[in-house]
Formats: structure tokens, C-alpha cells, sequence
């Protein structure tokens, strides 16, 4: 039961974390096939990733996680200013329950450091491809007018960079040792093809190629991301004093 509750709001959140993809399914064939796509790229991350036979046991985790996933099926009907927030919440309680995951089996005594500094940048990149930030905060009123004057993708980069930092700080992960697993190399390819594209996406006769080139950075950055969380070590205080 708790495996099909995380992997049902995890569709979810991949979902609106790729309003791109969802835009383009739509016109394609309908919402319904972004679904389709969402699930089976979950599926075959948390399967690789192990997640299901980890879940924390405390039920309240699985309410929260179907509150804000019923939430975050409402947007459509909620006023847009509500939606990065709802969008983050989701994030941020799915991301709770991965930072909670007990330790993969068989590879606890072969854990390294937590690559902290491409962390940062990689998490930065895609939470900058995934959530509006700043659109919500220009609807809200709430955006600085400095902040304003500045491009709207270098503005949603620099917002999702204190929401990065802040996340890192709170949740110690730079503290937490990492079990074997691919989130270096898929947070790495996914940074250097998001830093060619959107440099690339400046120059009209390579827009198109750049788009598409950002599109599978962000599924690259997805994925490292989730194996990232998925295999941290608790907490040492032995890791803090280090």
C-alpha cells in the first residue's frame, strides 16, 4: 500500500515538474498519455533505485503525500499564484520520504562523499526547468523590482538557487555519506548539456536543437536527483564533525 501511494504522487510530481513535456503530450494526444509517460519513467526509477522495499513506515508520511497529491491535481482550478507553492510542497514531501529510505542492501560499507558542489548546481538547474518560481511571485506581487529587471530564466536560476541552498543547508545532505549508484554521472552529463543548451538557445539558428537539448537535460537531471536522495546514509555526528 505504501509503495503504490508514493509511486502514484511521484507520477504526479514528475508530471508537474515537466509542464514542457505535459504542454506537448496535450496537443499530442490528450493529458492523459503525459500520465501514461510520467508513470513509466517513475516506474523504472524507483525499481532501479530500489525505493519500494525502503519507505519509511510511519503512515503519516503516505497521508500528506496523497493530500497534496489530490492538491496538486486541482491546480488547473486554483488561481495561478497557488501553484509553484503547491507544486514545491509536493516536491518537498516526496523528497522527505527519500531522505528517510533505510540504507540498499549490500552496498553500506562501500558509501563515498556527497558530490556537494555539483549538487548544489545540478539541483539548482532543475528545479530552474521544473517550477515557476518567479512567474508565482510576479502574480502574488511579490516580486522585487530588481528582480524584475532581470531575464526571467536567469531570474527563476537565481530563485531556485536560494531554494536550493536553503534545502541543503536544512537538510544536512553534505553531512551524509552516498551508497554506490549513477546520481554522479547523471547529475553531471545533465548539468553540462543544460549549461551548452542554454547557452546555445541565444543563437536563433541553434533555438530548436537547444530546446530539445534542455528537454534531456532535465529528464537527466531528474534522474540523478532521485538517486541522489534515494541513496544518502543517515545522518552521522561523526559526518558533521568531519
Amino acid at each position: 500500500m505504501r509503495a503504490a501511494v508514493f509511486h502514484i504522487a511521484f507520477v504526479v510530481m514528475t508530471v508537474a515538474m515537466f509542464p514542457d513535456v505535459a504542454v506537448l503530450f496535450d496537443q499530442l494526444a490528450g493529458p492523459w498519455l503525459v500520465y501514461v509517460a510520467g508513470a513509466l519513467l517513475s516506474a523504472a526509477l524507483l525499481a532501479h533505485a530500489r525505493v519500494a522495499p525502503r519507505l519509511p513506515a510511519n503512515p503519516a508520511w503516505m497521508v500528506a503525500l496523497t493530500a497534496l497529491a489530490i492538491a496538486q491535481l486541482a491546480t488547473p482550478w486554483v488561481p495561478m499564484v497557488f501553484h509553484s507553492a503547491i507544486t514545491l510542497a509536493l516536491v518537498a514531501a516526496v523528497v522527505m520520504v527519500l531522505l528517510r529510505l533505510g540504507p540498499r542492501v549490500g552496498s553500506l560499507y562501500d558509501a563515498g562523499l556527497v558530490p556537494g558542489i555539483l549538487a548544489f548546481f545540478a539541483l539548482t538547474a532543475l528545479l530552474s526547468r521544473s517550477i515557476a518560481i518567479t512567474a508565482s511571485l510576479a502574480a502574488a506581487g511579490l516580486m522585487h523590482p530588481a528582480i524584475a529587471r532581470v531575464p526571467p530564466p536567469m531570474a527563476n536560476v537565481i530563485a531556485a538557487a536560494f531554494v536550493v541552498a536553503a534545502f541543503v543547508v536544512a537538510s544536512g545532505i553534505r553531512h551524509r555519506a552516498l551508497q554506490p549508484c549513477p546520481a554522479k554521472a547523471w547529475l553531471g552529463a545533465g548539468l553540462a548539456v543544460f549549461v551548452v543548451a542554454a547557452a546555445a538557445a541565444h543563437f536563433p539558428a541553434a533555438a530548436a536543437y537547444a530546446g530539445h537539448a534542455l528537454l534531456a537535460a532535465h529528464v537527466m537531471l531528474f534522474a540523478g536527483a532521485v538517486y541522489l536522495l534515494s541513496h544518502l546514509l543517515p545522518r552521522r555526528a561523526a559526518d558533521e564533525l568531519a
